[in-house]
């Protein structure tokens, strides 16, 4: 088979279509382009926090991200959060070292074991320790450093995995977050998603396209997959379905801030008298 743009040798398919590798990459990244600006995820001079996990989805995020940096006038930074996770961590840490020099984007690393403890340290529900976590540490980092936005790789099925299992549970305010940009407020930075409507399928094309390192291993504490097979079998049987419903969630009203204060410890904001941030270092640090 050949590429219906060039006519060179075929690669896969991507979107109905089969293209070869460099024209699947040229593909991609207007996708994402099309994407961000589509939801105005960026704004012309900012300086831009690219959380990379060392995952598919973080590393084609990032490629991509600086293939655009120059025509949509951005500033590209990076960001690991070392969890703690023994070799997986190990393993990560060293794929965004390599891309981040490759590439020449300055990488900033961060060790959950400077605040006494790591992941490996955590009992129970550990995903969403590890969740509330890199949330802190990325908005903390963000804002210290002076970063506009914080991007994150989350795609098409991880954002509507979440939404159904948040409705699914009553928690509809957490439901209603699951937006392209998130704008900051106080001390919390904006957050966006430049791969919102890629699916995970696409962001694995993208990087064996480019040839990109990534981590193939799974996190040891990843969570069911339940919600995501749900996501996969609706898409199956109703094409269209992933960005139809994203759209639709991009469209709803701006969301009311929930009243918030400042954590007495450490001073970040939360909900309650003491973040869950600091709970989690007075429940797990190995200093007590």
């Amino acid at each position: 088979m050949r590429c219906v743009r060039c006519g060179s040798e075929a690669f896969e398919r991507f979107r109905g279509k089969i293209y070869c590798r460099e024209c699947l990459i040229i593909k991609y990244d207007g996708a994402v382009e099309s994407s961000v600006r589509r939801y105005r995820m960026i704004k012309n001079g900012e300086r831009v926090l690219a959380a990379v996990s060392g995952g598919k989805d973080s590393i084609a995020m990032l490629s991509a991200l600086k293939s655009l940096s120059k025509k949509l006038n951005f500033e590209l930074s990076a960001l690991f959060i070392d969890l703690g996770i023994g070799e997986y961590s190990r393993k990560s840490g060293d794929t965004a070292r390599t891309l981040c020099r490759e590439y020449g984007i300055d990488l900033h690393i961060v060790k959950i074991a400077d605040h006494g403890f790591t992941m490996s340290d955590v009992s129970g529900k550990i995903c969403s320790v590890c969740g509330n976590v890199k949330r802190y540490l990325m908005n903390r980092f963000a804002r210290e450093k002076g970063f506009d936005s914080i991007a994150t790789g989350h795609c098409g099925e991880d954002i509507l995995s979440n939404f159904f299992k948040n409705l699914y549970s009553g928690n509809i305010q957490w439901s209603e977050k699951q937006k392209p940009r998130l704008e900051g407020y106080d001390r919390m930075v904006a957050r966006i998603r430049p791969l919102y409507e890629m699916s995970e399928r696409e962001n694995m094309l993208y990087v064996l396209a480019k040839d990109l390192p990534f981590v193939e291993d799974e996190c040891p504490h990843a969570p069911s997959t339940t919600w995501k097979e749900l996501v996969y079998e609706i898409e199956r049987k109703v094409p269209g379905f992933r960005v139809s419903v994203l759209r639709n969630l991009a469209r709803k009203k701006k969301i009311d801030k929930e009243e918030y204060r400042y954590c007495r410890i450490c001073g970040e904001i939360t909900t309650s008298d003491v973040c869950q941030f600091c709970r989690n270092v007075a429940k797990y640090s190995r200093d007590q």
